[in-house]
């Protein structure tokens, strides 16, 4: 297991995919940042009026990780395919490697991926947006905590289970991109349908041809999730990856350590999936 780590590490160091990953992290950061600085300069007064938090770094802090998915379904999906096609994975079975021990360095490799990129944006927010915006009110364990929230998130995307089952690279990164891009659907979907108000609001309005003024009156609104339906939906909210980013990106989540506890749920499980897939894959 320690060649195997040390092998791919070695590859990861020299990796042109990861380093991209991390230029795309630290510029994701700078961006944001210098986004919301000129975003500041241009409605000053706006800004003026609200609170500390709606000015400073703390609302970009964690935004990332929903960019973030994306960058770790390319290199995932590169990261893998390429072994498949160059051969690699079939040569450390011939030299007596065992399967289930190339599946988890794998996983652990991917893992640290996730978690030095995300990092990476985290630090890189925290460093201009202190120079620019000013820093933030979050303690550092609260950062530390959602931080390592995010990451484990990213890491049960199920990426890796995906990746090892697919031995065309790019099929593999295709099928990475658009699980990704469902799961993001899905979980804003998730999040609107919680947030819809269960009543919608009386106005009026003047109708520009007779001049009248007409009211509609307070009207219920009738795709308002209730009773059980509500109960799956928040649980499908806490439990799905990318709907615990979403949480997290805007500070609302109040479940960390049950979401972990899912995140770690799925790792396992997914784990034992793949591990059980690429045991009986026939490699070409």
């Amino acid at each position: 297991m320690n060649k195997l780590l040390s092998a791919e590490f070695m590859r990861l160091y020299k990796s042109f995919v990861f380093k991209l990953c991390l230029i795309f992290s630290a510029g994701l950061g700078i961006f944001t940042v210098i986004i919301r600085w000129l975003d500041i300069r241009k409605h000053a007064d706006t800004y003026a009026q609200l609170s500390v938090e709606y000015r400073n770094a703390d609302g970009l802090i964690f935004v990332g990780s929903l960019y973030m998915i994306f960058a770790v379904a390319v290199f995932v999906s590169i990261f893998v395919g390429t072994e498949y096609s160059d051969g690699t994975i079939r040569n450390k079975l011939t030299i007596g490697h065992k399967r289930s021990k190339i599946y988890f360095s794998k996983l652990i490799v991917c893992a640290a991926v996730t978690f030095t990129i995300n990092i990476l944006y985290i630090v890189v927010v925290l460093l201009f947006g202190n120079i620019l915006i000013g820093g933030t009110t979050m303690s550092i364990v609260k950062i530390l905590s959602f931080t390592a929230t995010c990451s484990t998130a990213i890491i049960a995307l199920i990426l890796l289970l995906l990746s090892m089952s697919i031995q065309n690279k790019a099929a593999g990164a295709v099928t990475c991109l658009i699980v990704t891009l469902v799961m993001m659907f899905a979980a804003l979907t998730i999040y609107q349908r919680l947030n819809a108000p269960e009543y919608y609001d009386a106005y009026s309005f003047v109708n520009e041809d007779t001049g009248k003024t007409i009211s509609v009156d307070k009207e219920k609104n009738t795709k308002y999730l209730s009773g059980t339906k509500r109960e799956v939906y928040e649980f499908m909210n806490d439990f799905l990856p990318v709907s615990q980013l979403y949480q997290v990106a805007m500070n609302v989540s109040d479940n960390l350590m049950l979401i972990i506890i899912y995140d770690c749920i799925i790792i396992i499980a997914s784990t034992g999936i793949g591990v059980t897939i690429f045991k009986k894959k026939d490699l070409k």
